[in-house]
């Protein structure tokens, strides 16, 4: 037994777990500082796999590992060398909005999956994802309206979608025959 009355292995004990927990804090804070919650797969890829910057030359295309970008803490796949390159360069120019998130969600206050082949839409120079093709489409309809009131929900929409507190809609849990990673047809 030490002084205090405390067995030694008691102290000892106490102070590593102490010590376990300041660590575990201090990796856990700079987690969730760095914690863009973009959608990605449970192994860190972003957006299914898909190539962003295809999106701006008119059609979604599978990105490949030996085409990679990290971002905001996840890996970003690309078909080309070239779109890879684009990217690194200039991320925020192809980037979707909402960290790839349904837009239309997004202007309801809450997080839902995306179709990464039919739900997307460049307008203005920026990538919209969207629930599927008919959620496109409404949101394109009220385009103007939609963005606007994504842009005032996605900061408080972000911190809930980080501490796991926001609403979110998967395609599995709604019934949908959507696939995660999604593949092209």
């Amino acid at each position: 037994m030490h002084r205090t009355g405390v067995p030694r292995r008691v102290l000892l004990a106490g102070a590593l777990a102490a010590g376990l927990l300041a660590i575990i804090g201090q990796a856990t804070l700079g987690a969730a500082e760095s914690d863009e919650f973009v959608n990605a797969l449970p192994d860190g890829v972003a957006m299914d796999g898909f190539d962003v910057v295809a999106y701006f030359h008119g059609a979604p295309a599978k990105g490949l590992a030996s085409h990679s970008v990290d971002y905001k803490g996840t890996s970003w796949r690309f078909s080309s060398a070239e779109n890879a390159a684009a990217f690194a360069a200039n991320p925020g120019a192809y980037e979707p909005q909402y960290n790839g998130w349904c837009a239309y969600a997004a202007s309801e206050g809450y997080g839902a999956e995306v179709d990464f082949v039919n739900g997307w839409s460049v307008l203005d120079g920026k990538l919209y994802l969207n629930w599927d093709a008919a959620t496109r489409d409404a949101f394109l309809s009220e385009q103007l309206t939609r963005i606007e009131r994504a842009g005032r929900n996605w900061p408080d929409l972000h911190a809930d979608l980080r501490d796991g507190s926001a609403a979110m809609y998967t395609h599995a849990g709604e019934g949908v025959a959507i696939v995660h990673p999604q593949q092209l047809d």
